[in-house]
């Protein structure tokens, strides 16, 4: 069994809601097909919206900054690397956060906040400042770093950088691409 994933350290309340929304949508338009051309036709059509399905999880919700005392784990898409903290030289924020390596490598995150360009301001408006949330974001990070230092050897000065992939979602993925060739292959 995988050792468990570190707690999130940003939520992704918007992806969840709009992954909600998209399931809700499929189920709809699967549960019409249903009702319009049978079971049978309605699981010829299902790999299609299952598929978005498949694509709105991966993109905004599996996508995430994970971190806790032992370090930090990032997933971009289907992709994880789990970082110690003691190979991180520094957390910074460009366009998203971006985790720079001893060796030189920088990870850029998908899944945290991201820095937005400043609203326009009316001329009797007063200036609003950028993204807060890219600034706590990183302070957090920070704050973990700064905490992970002062405990008494949490991981090792050598630690590696470890690489792995989200093999469920690739799994899920694999099962939908045969059914969606399948169902292909049955109409034709």
């Amino acid at each position: 069994m995988a050792p468990a994933r570190p707690p999130r350290a940003f939520p992704v309340t918007g992806a969840v809601w709009l992954l909600v929304i998209c399931a809700v949508v499929a189920l709809y338009l699967l549960i019409d097909a249903g009702v319009r051309t049978g079971v049978g036709g309605a699981l010829l059509l299902a790999p299609w919206p299952l598929l978005v399905l498949w694509s709105v999880y991966v993109v905004g919700v599996a996508s995430d900054i994970r971190a806790d005392r032992a370090g930090v784990e990032v997933q971009n898409l289907l992709r994880r690397t789990s970082m110690p903290w003691s190979r991180i030289k520094r957390i910074a924020m460009r366009w998203q956060i971006e985790f720079s390596l001893d060796d030189g490598k920088v990870v850029r995150c998908f899944g945290g906040p991201a820095r937005s360009r400043p609203r326009r301001i009316g001329p009797d408006r007063a200036k609003e400042d950028g993204n807060e949330n890219a600034a706590d974001g990183i302070a957090k990070l920070q704050r973990l770093r700064l905490d992970a230092q002062a405990a008494p050897d949490t991981t090792a000065p050598d630690a590696a950088v470890v690489k792995s992939w989200d093999w469920p979602a690739i799994l899920a993925l694999v099962v939908l691409a045969a059914w969606a060739v399948a169902a292909v292959l049955l109409t034709r």
